[in-house]
């Protein structure tokens, strides 16, 4: 029988005995919580079903959430589903709206899209500007965002999570034209001058910065901008590469330890099995409470195996130190919105 991709070890996830916090309930500061529909691809943009969708699947992933002691989960979803999602959940979820529009749209659409956030109330703004969205004009420092990012400002948003970079791994095959998509280190001087031209908003690196596979390039920009924080989302990437350097990775947190904030990159999806969101959330508190170590139990297709390896990476859990754990899961995220306790 072929084990699902949120378990090919079989792994008893009911086993957490080495998940050991006890502090203040945890943020997920990076999650896609959204409406669903029966019709969604299973790997297509999530959400926009808006009040004609289900909230049942977001239901399920803040179920599985409470379990792990998820107190609040920061959701990107398109503006039409925050209404409905807040009306069921009321304080449980927090928005992030991810700025965007169509190549051939004028700026204008973007702007039209972030006056629709605003109008829902965020807290955060997204700049998505991975190596394969270039093409579309995504580009980090792009005119249209930079004029967003000022009239979101004005509005009173204070923080910009972005999404710069992608796992080395990619350059070996999806990003391997490097004169369309550029390589790693292209990526983040568009970054900088964004950085540079908006020292008064906290930014948020997802998915530690981009780059979990060379800690001192992270500290290097931790220490050239004090209003630079990263995010741990997107589970498979950091389990494979935190866990290839646990103690770089120990070391910087606990050194930088007010700039981290705890994150899954968890997706509702209509038909998702609960497990699915176990998984996640079982491996990402492993991976940073705990020294656990052992394959790890999801389906993770940018593992290089060797022939006759191990068929997914090991995860080797970097056991922060309590206090520095309790500002990545909680402190830090409540300082940076102001949030009072849950």
């Amino acid at each position: 029988m072929e084990l699902p991709e949120y378990n090919i070890t079989g792994h008893d996830y009911s086993r957490r005995e080495h998940l050991t916090y006890q502090g203040t309930p945890i943020i997920d500061i990076h999650s896609h919580v959204t409406m669903t529909s029966p019709d969604e691809k299973p790997n297509g943009p999530s959400g926009g079903a808006g009040p004609s969708g289900s909230s049942d699947a977001a239901a399920q992933m803040l179920e599985t959430g409470t379990e792990f002691g998820i107190g609040r989960i920061y959701t990107m979803c398109p503006p039409q589903d925050i209404a409905p999602l807040r009306k069921r959940f009321g304080d449980r979820l927090g928005f992030n709206g991810p700025i965007s529009k169509k190549p051939e749209e004028p700026d204008d659409a973007a702007y039209r899209n972030l006056d629709q956030f605003l109008a829902e109330g965020i807290e955060i703004v997204k700049l998505w500007s991975a190596p394969r969205g270039r093409e579309r004009g995504f580009f980090v420092d792009a005119p249209w965002r930079i004029e967003a990012l000022k009239r979101a400002r004005a509005a009173g948003v204070r923080i910009v999570m972005f999404h710069v970079g992608d796992p080395d791994v990619w350059w070996t095959h999806t990003y391997q034209d490097v004169a369309k998509f550029g390589t790693k280190a292209d990526q983040y001087p568009p970054l900088y001058k964004m950085l540079e031209m908006f020292p008064d908003m906290i930014w948020i690196g997802a998915h530690m910065g981009g780059d979990p596979e060379h800690p001192d390039y992270l500290e290097e920009m931790l220490n050239r901008f004090p209003h630079l924080h990263f995010d741990t989302s997107a589970t498979k990437w950091q389990a494979r590469e935190v866990s290839a350097r646990p103690e770089a990775i120990r070391s910087l947190v606990v050194r930088h330890a007010d700039r981290f904030l705890f994150g899954s990159d968890l997706v509702t999806r209509h038909a998702l099995e609960p497990e699915h969101y176990v998984s996640r959330y079982w491996c990402q508190r492993t991976l940073w409470e705990s020294d656990w170590i052992g394959p790890s139990p999801i389906a993770d297709p940018d593992y290089q195996k060797i022939e006759g390896g191990r068929p997914s990476p090991i995860l080797r859990g970097v056991q922060l130190p309590g206090e520095t754990l309790l500002k990545v899961y909680s402190d830090n995220a409540r300082r940076l919105l102001k949030m009072g306790r849950i």
